[in-house]
């Protein structure tokens, strides 16, 4: 009976996962359109710096491309492109973590629907395999800490304190552990058995800042699996392949 609610417990955690890292996937990389006789490549790279290539792919002008370059932040569903012309803003809606779509730039009713090419590489050299642990106290652990306690605490219904290992390694860290109540109070109905199995979370740095992208219960490998299907440009360093 107990392995039986394990189970439906650790099914419950990874449909909300799937869910929630559909809204925060990473933008990170080269992603592609199609509209026309035109192909625009979109690269978005980790120090905040974007390239925008516009090539002709039919007519007599075939294989002529135009470039040009910014910076790009992500506030919620809303794309900021910073060019020496201005900001543009336009609303996107991720499908999936590797397609989203915005309105169409030509003013018409249609989509244009961008399909992840390539990721790009965070780290460089040998830190792309080196794997490290920030002290207890120190500003990277806490900076960690802080990403994961606003949503997890959402979750939890109360704020929440973490006992685990950190490991970073680039621009990724994770979190094994587990996660109990600030207050010393049980959590409301079935979140008390569902958060007292084993805790994983997935983050990465963008833009200077820890943002979550993952997190899940389960009580085997379960989250292991699934957040290595969801993210899988994480170092296999910090979470190896299965």
């Amino acid at each position: 009976m107990n392995h039986t609610k394990s189970i439906l417990l650790t099914l419950s955690v990874i449909g909300f996962s799937t869910l929630r890292l559909a809204a925060n996937p990473d933008l990170i990389g080269e992603w592609t359109t199609t509209f026309g006789r035109y192909e625009e490549t979109l690269t978005f790279k980790a120090d905040g710096k974007f390239q925008q290539t516009v090539t002709v792919v039919r007519g007599p002008t075939a294989n002529q491309s135009n470039k040009s370059t910014g910076t790009w932040k992500l506030n919620g569903d809303e794309l900021e492109r910073t060019t020496k012309n201005g900001t543009d803003k336009e609303t996107i809606r991720f499908v999936s973590s590797t397609k989203f779509e915005c309105p169409s730039p030509l003013g018409s009713d249609g989509v244009l629907v961008y399909e992840k090419t390539r990721s790009l590489g965070k780290v460089t050299g040998g830190s792309a395999s080196r794997v490290t642990e920030p002290k207890i106290g120190s500003p990277e652990r806490k900076a960690i800490m802080d990403s994961m306690r606003a949503p997890v605490s959402k979750y939890a219904k109360k704020e929440v304190l973490f006992t685990g290992s950190v490991s970073v390694c680039g621009t990724w860290a994770k979190f094994d552990g587990h996660v109990g109540p600030k207050d010393g109070k049980r959590f409301a109905g079935d979140l008390e058995d569902q958060l007292s199995l084993d805790f994983l979370a997935i983050l990465q740095k963008v833009n200077g800042t820890w943002r979550t992208l993952y997190y899940g219960w389960s009580g085997d490998i379960h989250a292991q699996m699934e957040a290595r299907e969801k993210l899988p440009d994480i170092p296999e360093a910090l979470l190896p392949k299965l």
